[in-house]
């Protein structure tokens, strides 16, 4: 399985379970898989997000649909801020170095 893949099934249990949130699953991946490319981390919750909305239909589940969404619009621009500031904006590290240094949002606590 390619490690994108296992994002986001990880990124359907966190969701789906009952015990994680959007916000904090863009942490969540990023942690457990540093060495991706940021975009994955994106590209993974827009997936979970997506699964979620057409193959769920309790007004719970549209929620979590809506927030994941949400959260990895945030990231986009958490992307394009890095850009912007010049950091290099290449891995999932790149983005936990990011929030630790600038914007601590997704980090818990």
């Amino acid at each position: 399985m390619l490690p994108v893949d296992q994002m986001i099934e990880a990124a359907l249990q966190h969701l789906l379970s009952g015990h994680g949130e959007a916000r904090g699953l863009a942490h969540l991946l990023a942690t457990r898989w540093p060495d991706q490319p940021v975009l994955e981390v994106i590209f993974a919750m827009t997936c979970a997000a997506s699964t979620i909305e057409t193959e769920l239909a309790s007004p719970r589940d549209r929620e979590i649909a809506i927030e994941t969404w949400r959260m990895a619009a945030l990231l986009a621009v958490d992307l394009y801020g890095m850009r912007h500031r010049d950091l290099p904006a290449v891995t999932a590290a790149d983005l936990l170095a990011y929030w630790q240094q600038h914007d601590g949002f997704f980090l818990p606590g």
